[in-house]
């Protein structure tokens, strides 16, 4: 007996493991380009929680916020290498997160702002899921801590939000 409605695996969404990220300046890819040594960048502002949200009130939600700046390097092929990164959970500096991104970035040296072709990976920063993660049920590739920003098909370099 033929099964119509059983999906082939031919057409099956597959998430890639490299992917292409579209620079949009002033926006979540601001921080996108590549060094003067050709090194690969994607620099990100977001915050996480120490503790699952769903276990904090609103009035602990603040208490246990951490904004982070994070830089992720690629080597000239794509592969993640390395990170730095910059955070907080003290009130009075959060609104530093911004200018601490800059001071990162400038410790590049010499960049250029553009579009980049990158790997997925997933690290762990002070206990915190970080990267560009595959997600198997949306079929996605999606930016951590946060969750921000998805890349989906046709895996052009846009974004969703």
């Amino acid at each position: 007996m033929f099964n119509i409605f059983k999906k082939s695996k031919k057409n099956e969404s597959k998430i890639p493991n490299r992917i292409p990220i579209m620079r949009m300046e002033e926006y979540h890819t601001h921080y996108l380009g590549k060094t003067g040594e050709g090194k690969l960048f994607f620099g990100n502002v977001t915050f996480a929680y120490k503790k699952p949200i769903r276990e904090l009130t609103p009035e602990e939600r603040n208490k246990h916020r951490t904004e982070l700046a994070i830089l992720y390097l690629f080597d000239k092929n794509g592969k993640f290498s390395e990170y730095k990164y910059w955070s907080t959970e003290k009130d009075r500096e959060r609104q530093s997160v911004w200018k601490e991104m800059e001071k990162l970035v400038a410790e590049l040296g010499q960049v250029t702002f553009c579009n980049i072709e990158v790997e997925t990976f997933e690290i762990n920063i002070d206990g915190i899921k970080c990267g560009l993660i595959p997600n198997k049920e949306s079929v996605s590739i999606d930016l951590f801590p946060s969750n921000t920003i998805s890349f989906q098909e046709p895996w052009d370099g846009e974004y969703y939000t």
